[in-house]
Parts: C-alpha cells; structure tokens; sequence
C-alpha cells in the first residue's frame, strides 16, 4: 500500500507498477467535493481505512461479477488485510456504506448485514451525520 485516498481508494505498489485502486462493495462520504468542502464523515473514513491498512500487505481480490476497471481507471477490487474484508470493517464501524454499482457483487449480502448493524448501533457517520 502506498497511500490512501479517501474511505474507499487506496494507491497499491504491484508488481507491475502503481495502480489506483476502488473497493468493491461501499461507498464512503467524500473528501473535497467539487466546493471544496468534505461531506460529514469523510476524514474519519479515510482515517479509519489508512489505520486498518498503514503498513500492512492487502491482498487485492478481483469479482468476477464486476468490472475489472472502473471509469475513472481504479482497478475494483475486494481488498483484504490478514483475511479480512476492509470492506466490512468499514461498514461494521460507520464510517461506510453499502453500495452497489451496477450488479450484485461477491460478499454483498454480509456488507449489507454490516451497514444496518451500525445503522442500528448508531455508529459512525450514521450517529455523527445527518441522512
């Protein structure tokens, strides 16, 4: 890993260069809209995900089910830490939610189960932000 972005792309070192890279699977608030402004929970997301990550190899695994790249050129991948979805990591603690692009994706059904989980806790973004 060499950096993150925002709550949901990270910039990999692979074996064959630099790649930006998209989560599969949630969609986090975001860092610096078009008016300069960060939506309600965007840094914590971000720091959440550089806290899970910072250091650490991630395994990126790519879905049969979804594009390799999307049309921004992130490559979209499910990204794990030690076995661990990032993914639902994110949606466990609030700082995400689920989101589905364009198909059903491998693990949708246990990051929909993460987001009402925290939906109901009141974690993250869901306590702290007003939807």
């Amino acid at each position: 890993m060499i950096a993150v972005v925002d709550g949901d792309t990270i910039d990999v070192q692979t074996a064959d260069g630099e790649a930006r890279v998209r989560l599969i699977g949630l969609d986090t608030p975001e860092i610096n809209r078009d008016d300069g402004q960060d939506d309600c929970y965007a840094q914590e997301a971000r720091d959440q995900l550089n806290d899970l990550i910072y250091g650490k190899t991630v395994q990126l695994r790519a879905d049969p089910t979804q594009d390799n790249v999307d049309s921004y050129g992130r490559m979209l991948r499910h990204i794990y830490i030690d076995g661990q979805s990032a993914a639902v990591v994110l949606l466990e603690a609030g700082a995400a939610h689920e989101y589905t692009f364009d198909a059903p994706y491998i693990g949708q059904a246990e990051h929909r189960d993460a987001e009402h989980a925290a939906q109901a806790d009141q974690l993250g973004m869901w306590g702290s932000c007003q939807h």
